[in-house]
This record gives C-alpha cells, sequence and structure tokens, in this order.
C-alpha cells in the first residue's frame, strides 16, 4: 500500500453553488483511455486521457458565486479558479495573479492578472476583475460583500489591460488574501445583462484548465479541457483532456464505484470505515491532511428560547468532543475546546476556552435559569410550557453524521434538552439552513476558515453572509471591526484574544472538533497526485493540472 500523511502542523498564520445541461441524462460510459500503451517504466507525462471522479451527494449548480456548495465548488474550481491558493504548509500565495501589493495603510491594494484566457479565447481583463467586485457588491450575492464590501468603485480603476487598483474606504490588512482565494472572476460580456444572478443558468465558460462541456442536474458533469489555459506544464496546461464527475447517493456507493473500477479518484474525504476498506489494496493512494475548517453547531436567533445565552451555554456542556473523536470519528479528528481553530498556534496560544463537558452542571445551569422538567417526560420546559426541544438540521451524506448525532442527541438529553434529527440532502441545507436562515440548530463543517484575525467578521459580522445564525451584537461587531485594520500582528492576536473571551461568554456556535480529512485516488491509470490543505483535497486546481494517465 503507497500511503502517505502529511498533518498540517500548529502554527499556520492563515486561515476558510442549479443549472441543467443539454443532452442525454444517461452518463457517458467510463472511459478506457487512460490504459498504459507506453512500457511501464515510461513515465514521462504526456496530454491526453479522461478521468472518472466520484461525488459523494449531487452538487448544487455552476453558479458558485451565489452560494456555498462543497461539491460544486470542486467541480468549478477547475473551471474558474480563484486566483490565489495555497501552498503545502496552508500558506497563501498567488497563483492566477501576477503580484498584489498594498499601500503603507492597506488602504489600497493594486492587483494585476496572469495571461488568463476564455475556453473561446477571449482574453480575461482588469475590466473583468473589477465589474466582478462591483457587480457582487451591488446585487448582495455569495460572499461578495464580506470580501469586496469595502470597496469604493468610484475610486478604484483599472490601470491597464490587466491590473486593478481597488481603493477601500478603511484599511485592511488581508483584503486580497481574502477577496482572491474566494472570490473566482466573472465574464462581463456574460453577467453584465443578467438582473438576478441567483437564479441564473451559468454558461459554464471557463477560464482555468477546464471548461464545462455538459452538466446533467444529479447525475454527471463533463469538463473538457480549455485550450488556451497555459499557465501549467511549461505552457502545454493540464495534462488531462477530459474530467467526468459522476455523482452517487452516499459515500458508501462511491467507495464501491472506486472499488469496482467505475471511477478513478473520490473527490470528497472519506470516514474512518471507508478508509480502512481500502488500506492494504496497492492501487490506491490515500493521503491525510488536517482541515482548515472545524466541525460546529450553531443555534438560530430566530427561535426565541436559543436567544437566552443560559440554553446556548448548556447545550456546549452537553458535547462530548471527546466522544464525538474517538467515537464518532475513531481518533480521526482534534478536539475542539478553543473558539479558534488548534491547527492555527498563535492564535491559541491564550488557550482560552469553551464550556467543558459536564452534564450535571448543564442541567443545573438549566435548572437555576427556570428551566424545568414539569411532566416528568425528560425535557425542560420554559415557564410558559415551551419545551426545550429543538430541531438539529445536518447534511446527511457528512462522514461519520450518525455517531455525532447519537452522542449529540444522548449529551443534550441528560440536560434534559431534547434534539430532534433532521438529515436534509445538500440543497436543502442550503435552502433552510445557510441560504433560508429556518432552522433551530444546525451541525456542519466548515472547509476552511482563513486569515481568522480578519475573516471572522464574515463568519460573525452584523448582517454578514455567514452569520446564518443571525447573531448580531455590537461588542462582537466592534471587536472584529477593529482586527480588519491593525497592521501590527502581535496587536491583532491581543484583538482576537478580546475576542476569544467574548465569545466563550456569549456562545453564538459551539465548535467541536477538527477533521483529519482522508482522500482515496486509485494508481492503475493516473500519476501525479498531490495533495494540500483546502477544500478541494486532490482535485484542487494547481495541483490536479499535474495529474497525468500512465
Amino acid at each position: 500500500m503507497k500511503k502517505a500523511i502529511s498533518l498540517l502542523l500548529a502554527g499556520c498564520l492563515t486561515l476558510s453553488l442549479a443549472a441543467c445541461g443539454s443532452g442525454t441524462s444517461t452518463p457517458p460510459a467510463p472511459s478506457d483511455s487512460a490504459t498504459p500503451s507506453a512500457p511501464t517504466e515510461d513515465r514521462t507525462p504526456k496530454v491526453g486521457g479522461s478521468i472518472n471522479v466520484g461525488l459523494n451527494s449531487a452538487p448544487v449548480s455552476e453558479n458558485i458565486w451565489c452560494q456555498n456548495d462543497l461539491n460544486s465548488a470542486t467541480i468549478m474550481n477547475l473551471v474558474c479558479p480563484n486566483l490565489v491558493t495555497m501552498d503545502e504548509n496552508g500558506v497563501k500565495y498567488n497563483y492566477l495573479a501576477e503580484s498584489s501589493t498594498s499601500n503603507e495603510d492597506c488602504t489600497e491594494w493594486t492587483i494585476t492578472l496572469k495571461d488568463l484566457v476564455w475556453n473561446d479565447g477571449v482574453p480575461v481583463t482588469s475590466a473583468d476583475l473589477l465589474f466582478t467586485a462591483k457587480y457582487g457588491v451591488e446585487h448582495h450575492i455569495g460572499f461578495f460583500d464580506s470580501y469586496y464590501g469595502l470597496v469604493d468603485f468610484d475610486k478604484s480603476e483599472t490601470v491597464d489591460d490587466s491590473t486593478v487598483r481597488f481603493v477601500l474606504s478603511s484599511p485592511n490588512v488581508n483584503f486580497w488574501n481574502g477577496a482572491g482565494y474566494w472570490m473566482p472572476i466573472m465574464r462581463q460580456s456574460e453577467w453584465e445583462s443578467v438582473t438576478d444572478p441567483t437564479t441564473y443558468d451559468y454558461s459554464g465558460a471557463g477560464y482555468g484548465p477546464y471548461y464545462v462541456s455538459e452538466w446533467v442536474d444529479g447525475e454527471y458533469v463533463v469538463l473538457e479541457r480549455n485550450p488556451y489555459f497555459t499557465l501549467a506544464n511549461d505552457g502545454q496546461g493540464a495534462y488531462l483532456d477530459e474530467v467526468v464527475f459522476r455523482v452517487f447517493t452516499d459515500e458508501n456507493a462511491m467507495v464501491l464505484a472506486l472499488q469496482n473500477g467505475e471511477v478513478d479518484a473520490c473527490a470528497n474525504f472519506l470516514s474512518t470505515s471507508s478508509v480502512t476498506q481500502l488500506q492494504g489494496n496497492p492501487s490506491y493512494f490515500i493521503d491525510s491532511v488536517g482541515s482548515l475548517g472545524y466541525a460546529l453547531i450553531t443555534f438560530s436567533q430566530t427561535n426565541p428560547l436559543l436567544t437566552d445565552v443560559n440554553i446556548r451555554q448548556a447545550i456546549a456542556m452537553s458535547c462530548d468532543r471527546e466522544a464525538l473523536v474517538n467515537v464518532a470519528f475513531a481518533g480521526g479528528a482534534t478536539a475542539m475546546y478553543t473558539p479558534v481553530s488548534p491547527v492555527y498556534g498563535d492564535f491559541v496560544a491564550s488557550d482560552i476556552r469553551q464550556p467543558a463537558f459536564d452534564t450535571s452542571a448543564a442541567a443545573s445551569l438549566l435548572e437555576q435559569a427556570g428551566y424545568k422538567d414539569s411532566n416528568g417526560d425528560g425535557v425542560r420546559e420554559s415557564d410558559d410550557g415551551t419545551p426545550l426541544s429543538f430541531t438539529l438540521t445536518y447534511k446527511s451524506t457528512l462522514s461519520n453524521a450518525d455517531g455525532v448525532m447519537t452522542i449529540l442527541k444522548s449529551g443534550c438529553a441528560e440536560a434534559g434538552v431534547e434534539l430532534v434529527l433532521q438529515p436534509v440532502d445538500a440543497a436543502t441545507f442550503s435552502a433552510n439552513v445557510t441560504q433560508g436562515h429556518k432552522y433551530d440548530i444546525s451541525y456542519s463543517s466548515w472547509g476552511t476558515i482563513d486569515d481568522v484575525d480578519t475573516t471572522l467578521l464574515t463568519c460573525f459580522g452584523i448582517g454578514q453572509t455567514l452569520n446564518f445564525m443571525e447573531f448580531n451584537d455590537q461588542t462582537q461587531e466592534d471587536l472584529l471591526q477593529a482586527m480588519q485594520g491593525e497592521t501590527d500582528y502581535q496587536a491583532r492576536i491581543k484583538r482576537l484574544d478580546q475576542w476569544q473571551q467574548w465569545f466563550v461568554e456569549n456562545l453564538p456556535c459551539v465548535h467541536l472538533l477538527v477533521p483529519n480529512n482522508t482522500y482515496v485516488t486509485s494508481t492503475e491509470k493516473f500519476d501525479g497526485w498531490n495533495l494540500k490543505p483546502g477544500n478541494s483535497a486532490f482535485l484542487a486546481c494547481s495541483d490536479f493540472v499535474g495529474v497525468y494517465a500512465k
């Protein structure tokens, strides 16, 4: 068995989308075009070949600018890649941007693009980049307000065909690290006439190594090689001619397809049980990396009961992180006690901790706050008789979800709080939780929380896109805003410690654990695999362009 483990070390200083395709609804047969035709010892990469990649659930759509679906983002990062990416140490760098510079107080940023070309041969220009920022903010789509909301568009301008000068209304030390890492370029000629971007069916045009040639909802997506992408492999571009993403109902079906040779790689990280099935087979390359995100539960402030900090504190005390790590994740995770991931050593040196697991203390806290079990059914009620019963919404496709739910439900029950489990598909989770804000408690796992010292504003700031719990607090807002313009790193750490102290006292959510994500590919037909931190794993654009058919 060939196995590599490259867990992300603590101390990293960086921090963490429906269109119908045309044609037949029958997926193309798995291609055997990548079968080796050269002698075994010849491993010189060549252009050509088609690869089949498994997904554990259906991607929502090509329109990644307007949503936050991981499978859609994984596909589209090969079509419209972000301009900033991460290296193996989790450090961000300009990938498709030639350079990014700021003035002394970080109120002006000058961004120069590399030579990017759409798959029809039309160059990507600085006008596209400036249009992207302005259009996204004007239409309040996706995360644009979070990353480009500070831009003064009356003063910002294109300097030449490849350079934009962004002028900000206030300093932001990680402006380009955030905007460049998260926001792909929108094609002005396509989007400028779109009045409602949230319902628009994107064409699938790409300036990355691939473009979408076919997208059949719930079944498969076909990407074709962009012949004009030359920023890889000494000007050749991506090696593979075609990438076919095949949709499966869950992880088990995806892994079975890998074992049967229907797919050559799994896009999603696997549960411990799936990894155990595959270990020992030399045909698989199994690689692990520490997540830059974390699993958490959030409390919707649209539920009056959950606006009471005593209830939030009690639920936090009912979360057994050690059981989640050792039982539900079978050791494949790290417990998260601090409000910031332990991956970021500088930011957790203060060791400011969330409430410890103690269901007896949780029950006492609720009792003192007036929540009693008056009818003896094990569920406490408020003064007006409303039971402390909450729906816990989560994606049914999440790895280890069943074990996690059992532990969370059991712990809360000991404190007198009932959790009603609600597993849903990715589209429903997005509609009800991240977009609709119609839920009680949610369980999810961030892919990446990056540039912690400034990006937390996008998660918890008043009215921010990722603040889907609607926990709008001015004290928190002021603390997070202060970090945006603090150019001194050590001073930002001190401000972050102030926020962490506020966080553990108020608990807008509860952070549980950091997964150690394990991915797998088959090595029978393809080579050149590499894994780095981030959401897309083996499929990350900067690395996937190096995958080739043997």
